[in-house]
């Protein structure tokens, strides 16, 4: 009689690793290069191009829905302090801004705004 040997062990599914990454308004600016709203020619949030914060009113929120993954940035309010998270996002959000550099999909990035 001859014995049969198990099979080797699968290996393990890959961890897909994501990075938490905080960075200063000048370091956002710099890697990321938020574009001026073209909709809107007194926007609030001018990072020295003109003001960046979209809102989500029709035209501005289907320019956004067009927009590449990892573009488009939430500025929220949570407890009187401003943050800048990359992604759309719902909660506390004071409108969005739209970067010309993606956010890699394995990071999540804030900034900080004082």
């Amino acid at each position: 009689m001859t014995k049969t040997r198990p099979p080797p062990p699968s290996p393990a599914p890959p961890v897909n690793v994501v990075w938490n990454i905080h960075l200063t308004e000048d370091e956002f600016i710099e890697r990321f290069r938020p574009i001026p709203n073209p909709f809107e020619p007194d926007a609030s949030f001018d990072f020295g191009q003109g003001g960046c914060l979209f809102a989500n009113f029709a035209g501005e929120l289907d320019f956004l829905r067009r927009r590449s993954e990892g573009t488009v940035w939430t500025l929220t309010d949570c407890d009187g302090h401003l943050e800048i998270t990359d992604g759309m996002h719902y909660v506390n959000r004071l409108g969005y801004i739209v970067t010309e550099i993606a956010c890699p999909p394995d990071i999540f990035v804030t900034v900080a705004l004082l």
